[in-house]
């Protein structure tokens, strides 16, 4: 006999808002952490700064590609939530006279 799977649409929709709350923490703290470094990062010149900013280029890069990851995330989770409810849907027509 196979594995069953088992889908509640409730979960999967909760899903979504939970991946986009965990982008948006992400995105406040990154921003929270900015606006700290901020006057620290202002006094600093030369070779320090110039690696500071290479450094944070990287980061904001890094941030950027897991957001956009978490996003494409949430609309697979949410595609597959459609697909499901469009098979839910044909089945139900199935058993209809």
């Amino acid at each position: 006999m196979g594995s069953e799977i088992k889908v509640t649409f409730a979960a999967i929709e909760q899903a979504a808002v939970d991946i986009d709350a965990a982008r948006a923490r992400i995105t406040g703290q990154l921003g929270d952490l900015r606006r700290h470094l901020g006057p620290v990062v202002a006094s600093w010149t030369g070779d320090a700064a110039d690696r500071y900013h290479e450094a944070q280029q990287r980061w904001d890069r890094s941030a950027a590609e897991l957001t956009e990851t978490l996003q494409r995330i949430k609309g697979l989770v949410l595609g597959a939530g459609e697909g499901y409810r469009s098979v839910e849907a044909a089945n139900a027509r199935r058993f209809t006279v």
